[in-house]
């Protein structure tokens, strides 16, 4: 996936955090409140790599803190610029994503990067500069089979835990961030489907919005930190991941995960370390107050003005492991996407009900049963983050 599919996937999620974790000036630690955060907050992702290429930064504005929704900020000038004053301009591609191809020679471990930009309202900003690290190996990527605790102390869940191996170089990599993004292949049943259109007319839904097998990906929810500074050997093995368990469809036909190794500076560590404890610590967002790390960002004729996000660059590694069978365990087998029972009552239904969908299920102990179904059901491209045809780097039969 491009730097531009990951951020329209993940940007909603960044404006959710970053509404919490709020940013005062540019030195100030505070704790947000519902009042800290007006309509049009000026909120930025800019967290760009040593990777050549197209890369987005995204700035929208907030709304409110409780229910945050993502209102993009169009018709910016965007740059990035080294401390020899060496720079590159992101131009606006979809409102609020500006990107740029950016050459590898404008990347150079070791020098400092920041961030100017300046909104259609004039308004000017500008963030510190940024150290970029060199990125450091990820050796391997695996799994074990693991059963997890329930609440009931009697009922397990059954899964995989993933685990990777990683080299540590405490001049380059002293401060790490993992980010995990998975794919899947998945399923419709193969019921019989049916279309009730503008027509008035039940008919069997044609091929053209009938699909079966889609692949969906997504971020895993998880911020994975770790300073490294204190480890005494180059190498970390077996650290943790996340888990999968079977009772979904993603080990069933094939899954796969891919994992993002940053080596960052000090200062982008503690912002993502401050981020994973205010989402994860105590089993949630809002169970502790967040404790607010400042941003890097400043309004640069008003710098008591508040922003919200980061810009940081880094070192980037990756690593994708596939996974096709796994032996020893059960796969998800559960029906689902059966039809209701009743059927629709056609007539009654207006031109903006319409179209409805409806399936056949062959199974034994539904004999054929035929009711009223969803879109997603007779078509799985509907599902979120659900394409119809496989990505480029899915292992072909």
């Amino acid at each position: 996936m491009s730097n531009l599919g990951t951020l329209r996937v993940i940007k909603l999620l960044f404006i959710l955090i970053l509404t919490v974790l709020l940013f005062f000036g540019c030195v100030e630690r505070y704790y947000a409140s519902e009042d800290d955060v007006i309509t049009g907050t000026l909120v930025v992702s800019a967290h760009l790599t040593d990777k050549p290429g197209e890369q987005v930064i995204s700035i929208s504005r907030s709304e409110k803190l409780r229910f945050p929704s993502y209102v993009p900020e169009t018709g910016c000038w965007v740059v990035v610029e080294d401390q020899a004053g060496n720079s590159i301009e992101f131009k606006e591609t979809v409102p609020g994503d500006y990107l740029a191809d950016i050459p590898a020679l404008f990347l150079v471990p070791g020098s400092l990067y920041r961030l100017l930009l300046m909104t259609s309202d004039g308004n000017r900003y500008e963030s510190e500069y940024s150290r970029l690290r060199s990125s450091t190996s990820i050796n391997s990527v695996y799994y074990e089979l693991e059963s997890i605790p329930t609440k009931d102390p009697m009922v397990t869940v059954d899964g995989i835990r993933f685990y990777m191996d990683f080299e540590v170089d405490p001049d380059s990599s002293e401060y790490m961030r993992w980010e995990l993004l998975e794919t899947y292949e998945f399923h419709n049943p193969p019921y019989e489907d049916y279309i009730y259109g503008f027509d008035r007319q039940l008919k069997l839904a044609p091929d053209s919005i009938v699909y079966k097998q889609c692949w969906i990906t997504g971020h895993v929810n998880a911020i994975i930190t770790l300073d490294a500074g204190k480890l005494t050997t180059p190498q970390f093995n077996y650290m943790p991941l996340h888990h999968i368990s079977n009772e979904t469809q993603r080990l069933s036909h094939g899954y796969s995960l891919l994992v993002r190794q940053f080596s960052m500076d000090e200062p982008a560590f503690r912002y993502w370390d401050e981020l994973k404890k205010n989402s994860q610590e105590n089993s949630g967002l809002y169970s502790r107050q967040p404790s607010i790390t400042p941003s890097n960002i400043c309004n640069c004729d008003d710098p008591e003005e508040k922003i919200l996000g980061f810009f940081s660059v880094s070192g980037i590694s990756e690593k994708r492991l596939f996974v096709k069978e796994v032996e020893g365990l059960e796969k998800y087998s559960s029906l689902y996407c059966v039809p209701v029972l009743e059927l629709p009552r056609f007539r009654f239904l207006v031109a903006s009900d319409l179209p409805v969908y409806a399936s056949r299920v062959f199974v034994p102990e539904y004999l054929a049963r035929f009711g009223e179904t969803t879109h997603e059901c007779v078509d799985c491209r509907m599902k979120k983050r659900s394409v119809g045809d496989p990505p480029d780097f899915w292992p072909t039969e």
